[in-house]
């Protein structure tokens, strides 16, 4: 794909959907509902029918085949957790209004600042930090300006794919930043994989990845892992992707310390075992996939949970399941997946989960470091 064959003309007249953009907002409109597709609220947004988000993968075309995510098996883990369709069209509609470096900088430091991952896209589309490197080649920004934006995105992690490199501006541009960047990085990634080797009481670290303020944590099934560390470990608070074996759960790191369990991956089932005062109370989490957008909660021994609240007991003092405190959570049996893996744009036929639940334990021991295990 060559960049610069289009001319700005060419590529504002199909964003604006005028000749052979028509088919596909048409496309767009019997798909869904205008509401659905509308980006985020707000009267000038709203008024603005501008490719909602997907303006530039239709100009610039998309991604080969056999490197779209999806199809490519050696993708990282993390960038094949899609994004929130809704939440990246919005950011990317962003980008193709922000005429400016001033206007584009503060559209990627929304983007940072809300945790975007700037990796992430969807069938095979350009990521938000692809398309912000688009935006600047669309809006004819000069190389210094380019630069700054592009210091930014690799700072925090953003990677780009070999057929922007190619342009020969773009590439100058990553090569002459990749000597700075690429120790800070390495520097993040092994801090992160410090913290996993030291929290791992059994079992062992498969890979480590970060993306924005999002890190993804991989253990061997039989790990037993002591989560606090990890989050510990973390210079931002952020969303955390724990995984063993088969099942993952997002846990995000709030402030004062506290763990805020928000999703987990369709079909995953987990165990959180909590200490209290008659013993240990066991918790189970699960994905239900006919309930596709909830977590069920429930009490493996409901007459030690009777007792528990007879005694006005606080149990997981440190935890929250999607904002609320454990014991709401388990009076209501669920709560809503409010992470990584929550958009319905999200749904795809999975495997029954099995009747044994594969689980993980979240235990507080003397020093009150949680730890969890597969079992």
């Amino acid at each position: 794909m060559d960049l610069d064959r289009l001319s700005k003309g060419e590529v504002l007249n199909a964003i604006v959907g005028i000749g052979r953009t028509n088919t596909f907002v048409s496309k767009i409109n019997k798909a869904k509902k205008p509401e659905e597709i509308a980006p985020f609220p707000g009267r000038e947004v709203r008024e603005n029918k501008i490719n909602y988000g997907k303006g530039f993968d239709y100009v610039y075309g998309t991604k080969p085949v056999s490197d779209q995510e999806d199809k490519n098996p050696f993708a990282s883990a993390l960038k094949k957790i899609k994004p929130s369709a809704e939440k990246l069209s919005w950011f990317k509609s962003a980008v193709v209004r922000a005429k400016s470096p001033n206007e584009l900088h503060k559209v990627v430091d929304e983007a940072l600042a809300a945790g975007a991952r700037l990796n992430a896209c969807n069938d095979g589309e350009w990521s938000l930090a692809e398309y912000v490197i688009l935006g600047t080649h669309f809006h004819k920004f000069d190389k210094a300006d380019r630069k700054k934006l592009i210091r930014k995105l690799m700072l925090n992690g953003a990677e780009f794919h070999d057929t922007l490199l190619e342009n020969k501006l773009i590439g100058e541009i990553y090569n002459e930043l990749q000597p700075e960047v690429q120790p800070h990085i390495d520097e993040r990634l092994e801090e992160l994989e410090k913290a996993g080797e030291s929290a791992v009481q059994e079992g062992e670290l498969i890979d480590v990845e970060i993306d924005n303020t999002t890190s993804y944590i991989e253990f061997s099934g039989d790990s037993k892992v002591e989560v606090a560390k990890i989050l510990e470990a973390k210079r931002e608070l952020g969303s955390n992707i724990l995984k063993i074996g088969n099942d993952a759960v997002e846990v995000k790191s709030e402030k004062g310390g506290i763990r805020n369990y928000i999703d987990m991956s369709d079909g995953s089932s987990i165990i959180l075992e909590f200490p209290t005062s008659i013993g240990k109370l066991d918790i189970i989490l699960y994905h239900d996939v006919k309930k596709y957008d909830q977590v069920q909660v429930r009490v493996e021994n409901k007459e030690m949970w009777s007792k528990l609240q007879e005694r006005g007991e606080e149990i997981g003092k440190n935890c929250l399941f999607a904002g609320v405190k454990l014991k709401e959570a388990v009076e209501k049996g669920s709560f809503m997946r409010c992470g990584i893996w929550n958009s319905k744009q999200l749904m795809k036929e999975v495997d029954s989960p099995s009747e044994k639940l594969s689980s993980w334990v979240d235990k507080v021991r003397e020093n009150s470091k949680e730890t969890f295990r597969g079992l």
